[in-house]
């Protein structure tokens, strides 16, 4: 009779810990839609980034009560669960409506990252009692790890930008990150194939093998990748100066001015792709017409995103030479690219 007690308690307490999981899957779904919320007239950004590191640290602290709670027998009583589980649903709620509070006119970039940040947590969560329901009473290392996890979300906390114009910092910095990495796999699969002798070269190009001489660029190849790479090199220096402009006279003390930023971040979001297919399209074997291609776009997205900065309040007279200098230098590369793939194509 005890026994069968048993078995059925721990059939509702798996119960409980199923329905918890659906309920954080749901939360995960509902934050990744907009924020209906209207803006706040009396809203305070220091009390909202207290308010949401207190909820973190609860949450941090749930996490570890649950494992702790299911990481050895006997298991929690229906009861005990119930109550733990309640702990943990109105934890992850308070997270949600504090980071719901954070108004859209604050910037569009901040609530990205602080919305990335608190799903993340959630999404760990979620991997807990996933982990959890599978060694109710047992442990595992996977429950341990999944604890760590979240733990780690949690402590992400600090190291979140505490205003938009820091939001687009991190944006213009990881970006800038990824554009260095595909530069410089470029130009070292460049300088391996330099190393490649002339008489090296006539035994590919006569090669039975077409996948051999498809290895390897040729002198026209060569021509057209050298202004591709000034365009990259172009876009890690626009990255730069903008970046510095930002970090000296960016301010997010009117909605223009935080709306502006949010525009920088918007085009600088799209200059590691363009620079990826531009950096792809290089490698042989190369289609000229696709290198052509490619690089016009990422050629409007850096004169887009120096018209913009030009027009933008963290940009002045003073900078002026330094945006016509990187404008011109991508007009010189662009017009390079156009003389040399003029007979891949007609426009």
């Amino acid at each position: 009779m005890a026994a069968a007690m048993d078995e059925k308690m721990s059939e509702n307490v798996s119960n409980q810990l199923d329905s918890l999981h659906s309920n954080l899957k749901l939360v995960t779904e509902q934050l990744k839609g907009e924020s209906r919320r209207q803006p706040q007239d009396d809203f305070n950004l220091p009390t909202f980034w207290e308010r949401l590191g207190a909820t973190f640290k609860v949450m941090s602290h749930e996490a570890t009560k649950m494992c702790l709670m299911f990481s050895k027998p006997p298991v929690p009583s229906e009861e005990e669960s119930k109550s733990l589980i309640e702990g943990v649903e109105k934890s992850v709620l308070a997270m949600v409506s504090t980071f719901c509070s954070l108004p859209k006119d604050q910037g569009m970039t901040l609530r990205k990252s602080v919305q990335l940040s608190v799903m993340s947590v959630v999404d760990e969560l979620q991997d807990l009692v996933n982990q959890i329901i599978k060694n109710v009473g047992k442990g595992s290392s996977a429950q341990l790890f999944a604890t760590g996890s979240v733990w780690e979300c949690c402590d992400h906390f600090s190291r979140l930008p505490k205003d938009n114009k820091e939001a687009v910092l991190l944006i213009i910095r990881n970006t800038s990150s990824l554009v260095q990495d595909a530069l410089q796999e470029i130009e070292e699969a460049r300088d391996n194939d330099a190393g490649i002798t002339s008489l090296d070269q006539l035994q590919i190009e006569d090669s039975e093998h077409p996948d051999n001489r498809e290895q390897c660029w040729t002198e026209s190849d060569k021509a057209l990748m050298a202004p591709c790479l000034g365009l990259v090199k172009a876009t890690k220096a626009c990255l730069k100066k903008i970046s510095g402009a930002v970090k000296t006279c960016g301010k997010c003390d009117t909605l223009e001015r935080i709306a502006q930023l949010d525009d920088t971040a918007d085009v600088v979001n799209q200059t590691s792709p363009h620079v990826d297919d531009t950096v792809l399209s290089l490698y042989p074997p190369m289609d000229h017409s696709a290198v052509r291609t490619n690089a016009l776009a990422l050629s409007g997205v850096l004169k887009n995103a120096l018209d913009m900065a030009k027009s933008s309040h963290f940009t002045s007279e003073a900078d002026s030479s330094w945006l016509q200098f990187l404008q011109n230098a991508v007009d010189h590369n662009i017009d390079k690219v156009r003389n040399l793939t003029q007979d891949h194509n007609s426009s």
